[in-house]
């Protein structure tokens, strides 16, 4: 059996090619995302393997999609294209931004692509980390696509629409901003509350990190504690668990300056260790 919507293949010349072919080299190149060919008017892959097979090189993209006429392209998410997608519905009576809005969270002007169904992706920069894909768990319509998902790219076209880049907010070359402390917080399921260490709740681990230290061992103790906690969060995020450790676990808690002393050398540490 075929492949969807897949029909004989066309070489094309790399300076003449259709459309659809342009559209994903352009958006590779631009922001250096590999993609892959989706089926025309829908969002699943052509191809097996799609994160396997994504590529952001033009002579590779161009055979790759050179079987599958006017598909569209997807972009995946976590690590492989360092960027998460936090994906608004606003459609079916869900308004999902208003939700997103009512967590009070400060979030930067960053990559907007309006998607045909009225709702809109927000592209942000998260590196190495990876972020689970969940589905209104941050808020009711707001679903988020990490570490092996992927989106429909910009410039698809869809039979109720075009996925559109809006440059208002970031040129489509634009630096991506890194998501922020409390969107990230809710992206990777982490309640302050509770810890900050994803698949570590009620765990040894997190008994070992939230265990009293006395006042003749606080440096040696936060800077082992800070240690892991750079091994396993971003930057960020380890330093606000951090302070929540020191003011819960010292006894009495270290000076912010102090604290932030060890911080920074520990970082300065790991990052000297790749």
């Amino acid at each position: 059996m075929s492949s969807p919507n897949k029909k004989n293949a066309t070489k094309y010349s790399s300076n003449n090619l259709p459309d659809y072919i342009q559209n994903a080299c352009d958006w590779a190149n631009m922001r250096g995302w590999k993609v892959f060919p989706t089926v025309t008017n829908e969002k699943r892959p052509c191809i097996k393997d799609p994160f396997g097979r994504a590529t952001n090189n033009r002579e590779e993209i161009i055979k790759l999609f050179s079987d599958y006429p006017e598909a569209g392209f997807g972009v995946p998410t976590g690590p492989s294209n360092g960027i998460s997608v936090v994906d608004v519905d606003i459609k079916n009576g869900t308004d999902g931004w208003f939700n997103l809005r009512t967590l009070e969270l400060d979030i930067p002007p960053t990559g907007i692509v309006h998607t045909p169904s009225g709702g809109f992706h927000l592209y942000f920069d998260t590196g190495d980390l990876e972020i689970p894909n969940s589905v209104s768990e941050v808020a009711i319509g707001v679903d988020v696509r990490g570490a092996g998902g992927y989106v429909v790219g910009p410039g698809t076209k869809m039979t109720k629409g075009v996925y559109t880049w809006n440059a208002r907010f970031l040129s489509p070359v634009g630096k991506l901003p890194k998501m922020p402390n409390g969107l990230l917080r809710y992206c990777m399921g982490v309640k302050l509350e509770d810890n900050y260490f994803t698949g570590c709740r009620r765990s040894n681990v997190r008994n070992e990190l939230m265990k009293q230290i006395s006042e003749g061992f606080r440096n040696n103790s936060m800077a082992s504690r800070i240690g892991y906690l750079l091994k396993k969060l971003d930057e960020n995020l380890a330093w606000e668990a951090a302070q929540h450790i020191n003011e819960e676990c010292c006894k009495p808690p270290l000076d912010y300056n102090e604290l932030q002393r060890i911080f920074h050398s520990i970082l300065k540490k790991e990052m000297r260790n790749g």
